[in-house]
């Protein structure tokens, strides 16, 4: 529950956490007419007093390596409403950068090795129109932890985009158009608890070995509103999650192994789309295997008559046992 909550704030969290009252000391870079002509040949320099984080307040097409010369660890650089359409490889080589955020510009392409061998922590690119993340655009990050790409115009996830990417424990996927999830499409997904949300897309298709290649444990996995009537239950095979939520989806059939015990799932969330036939699947499957299924729509009409025996029964049940006691003991008695 604790991740799901995380997961409905984390829009308002990155969307405040970084404003510039959040900081002690700001710098608000303006380039005048000269100084943006000459851009493209020449570095901001800033080595005067420290500062925790620099906003860019002008227009800059092309974020270079030599853009800036910090002769200090800075926590933010921001870049948001820029007019920025590229960011070239390695454009912060050399400087010590812990927070990124370049926001609502018109950046289609995320190139091989834009960021690699970096100090950052956290990198928001979000509302770019970003279309494509070419191989390797993460690479040897080793102290990377969230990556937002949400609010593009991404129609694939190309997995081998990130590389040795040790510490990385959110992905944050939503409100894009992705169509499917291939094979080993997560095989970068390692830290324990990490937490993947790839809503609001247009997901009609998950392989069955969409996880092949993790290893990691307890994995929050977020797939609300996308496009799926079925899903196959051996994608959680050998994989362990604290929750998968599909609810906004219009699941009509439960397909895969149903006898398989090797996974670890801790809630389902999910709407009720389902047959009788395969909701009693589903219900025996969660039984079975100890999940918690979070259905606030499955007991409805439709399921009332499937659903109110299973309660009755047990309840049965437990009537039988107290009668059962209460005769033992009488004839102990007697």
């Amino acid at each position: 529950m604790f991740a799901y909550i995380m997961h409905t704030l984390i829009f308002w969290h990155i969307q405040t956490s970084f404003l510039p009252q959040a900081f002690t000391s700001i710098s608000y870079v303006t380039l005048d007419s000269e100084i943006n002509a000459k851009w493209q040949n020449e570095s901001i320099i800033l080595t005067s007093e420290p500062t925790q984080a620099i906003l860019v307040k002008d227009k800059v097409n092309k974020l270079f390596d030599g853009l800036f010369n910090l002769s200090y660890p800075l926590q933010c650089l921001w870049f948001v409403n820029t007019y920025t359409v590229e960011i070239e490889p390695d454009f912060l080589k050399g400087q010590d950068v812990y927070t990124l955020i370049v926001q609502e510009n018109n950046i289609t392409v995320i190139q091989t090795y834009t960021f690699r061998n970096l100090k950052l922590t956290f990198i928001d690119l979000s509302r770019n129109g970003i279309q494509v993340v070419e191989n390797l655009a993460f690479a040897n990050l080793s102290n990377l932890e969230v990556i937002y790409l949400a609010e593009n115009e991404l129609t694939t996830l190309n997995s081998k985009a990130f590389e040795n990417l040790p510490k990385l424990r959110e992905l944050l996927l939503m409100r894009n158009y992705i169509t499917l999830l291939g094979p080993s499409s997560f095989d970068f997904v390692k830290t324990r608890g990490f937490m993947l949300s790839i809503s609001n897309n247009r997901i009609a298709n998950i392989d069955e070995d969409t996880f092949r290649g993790s290893n990691a444990t307890n994995v929050s996995l977020f797939l609300e509103n996308n496009l799926l009537q079925q899903i196959s239950i051996n994608i959680f095979h050998n994989h362990s999650f604290l929750e998968v939520s599909l609810t906004g989806n219009k699941i009509r059939t439960l397909t895969g192994n149903l006898e398989e015990r090797n996974f670890e799932i801790g809630v389902l969330r999910i709407e009720n789309s389902f047959d009788k036939k395969s909701f009693q699947s589903l219900l025996n499957w969660t039984i079975i295997n100890n999940i918690t299924l979070d259905c606030k729509t499955c007991v409805s009409t439709n399921l009332k008559n499937l659903a109110q025996p299973v309660h009755f029964q047990k309840g049965l049940s437990v009537i039988f046992l107290i009668f059962f006691a209460i005769c033992s003991c009488w004839i102990v008695v007697t």
